[in-house]
């Protein structure tokens, strides 16, 4: 079947600008990531570059051929950056000028003395070697993920192993070897332009939507200020935490934790400072705690944690270390002052009792350690640690 240029042209022409609005109202404007934001240059370009052919097929006009093909080379350039950009490396901007310069050039070049050879070639290697590139990418970068970019990677691999064949084939054959066009004809490559264009559309899309609903999902779950879990899903996870310890009879305590005169330092030297000395915080327990505790803000200065596995006395070494962490911070900036906190222990080794009851005692632990003078931990049962 042959598959008439013209109106391959025509048709990708459409589906790519189609694709540009789909995916700029969909995904970039609801996210205006950075990866988004190349992956809409890339199908821009593809949308680009397809008008180019189409005005320069229809009209006979040699250099918008020309121009159409180092734009294509720059779409798929700008593919492997985004691709890049998900892995969190930097973007590399002057290999895509450079690339859409040297395929422009080679093509206008050949055309004016009658072989579009060179330019066909310099666009398909320039298409294989970018859209491989991306394709390379994103199994690097999502190989846990592997099911969500399939479709896509599998439909670049075929994509740019094409056209690099294509760029043999033109160079080996000639562009009018009838061999040659029967394999790769310009519609079929055109085809494939579009089949790979929508493959990479929807999977960009679907990657986008989903990093979205991770950041809400980020959002509904932790402290913005601290990044430690909020109270909501603190005490979610928590009395699922204590449920399994008492299932498999091992103790765990929960420890209640204030900043000291928090307020004082808040009211005397401003709101940023204050949230210095809680972030502060949180960076200490997060460099203490293990993978399998939890840490939580309670409120305001108050901070919560649920260790499993351990006794009373084990949490008190825990609280003893985060105060040092603390204090490695050295004094506030612009205050002279040292960061402390109090801390309130609770454990079920005297037997199960609910999250709530768990707390009170930390609590009412954690108050008696501000009474006999803050920067002190307290256990349950009146106890000095």
């Amino acid at each position: 079947m042959k598959l008439d240029v013209t109106t391959m042209m025509v048709v990708l022409a459409a589906v790519s600008f189609v694709q540009l609005i789909i995916f700029y109202l969909d995904s970039y404007r609801r996210t205006r990531t950075d990866v988004a934001r190349w992956w809409a240059a890339s199908v821009a370009c593809f949308s680009g570059a397809s008008i180019c052919y189409t005005i320069g097929q229809v009209e006979n006009i040699s250099p918008i051929m020309s121009v159409g093909s180092g734009i294509m080379a720059i779409a798929a350039g700008c593919m492997w950056v985004g691709a890049r950009r998900m892995r969190g490396r930097p973007a590399v901007i002057w290999p895509l000028l450079l690339l859409g310069a040297a395929t422009t050039t080679v093509s206008m070049a050949g055309r004016s003395v009658g072989d579009t050879a060179p330019g066909q070639a310099a666009w398909l290697v320039a298409m294989g070697i970018g859209i491989g590139a991306a394709a390379v990418e994103l199994r690097i970068r999502h190989s846990s993920q592997w099911r969500d970019v399939r479709s896509f990677a599998i439909m670049a691999t075929v994509a740019a192993v094409y056209f690099l064949a294509r760029a043999a084939g033109v160079l080996l054959m000639g562009p009018t070897n009838p061999v040659f066009l029967s394999l790769f004809g310009t519609g079929v490559t055109f085809l494939v332009a579009i089949l790979l264009l929508v493959s990479a559309t929807s999977t960009m899309t679907a990657l986008n939507n989903a990093q979205r609903t991770a950041q809400l999902r980020e959002q509904a779950t932790l402290d913005g200020l601290t990044g430690l879990l909020n109270r909501v899903r603190f005490l979610e996870e928590a009395e699922s935490l204590l449920r399994r310890s008492r299932d498999n009879s091992t103790v765990c305590s929960v420890v209640m934790a204030d900043l000291d005169r928090f307020k004082a330092i808040n009211d005397e030297f401003g709101h940023i400072t204050g949230d210095a000395v809680l972030q502060a915080f949180g960076d200490a327990c997060r460099m203490t705690v293990r993978t399998s505790d939890l840490v939580g803000r309670y409120g305001g200065e108050e901070f919560i944690m649920l260790l499993p596995s351990s006794t009373a006395p084990e949490a008190v070494r825990v609280a003893d270390r985060i105060n040092v962490v603390l204090a490695e911070t050295g004094p506030l900036r612009g205050t002279g002052r040292m960061a402390t906190a109090s801390f309130g222990i609770a454990d079920t080794s005297t037997g199960f009792s609910s999250l709530t009851e768990l707390i009170a005692r930390a609590d009412r632990a954690l108050y008696a350690a501000k009474n006999q003078g803050r920067n002190r931990t307290m256990i349950g049962d009146g106890q000095a640690a």
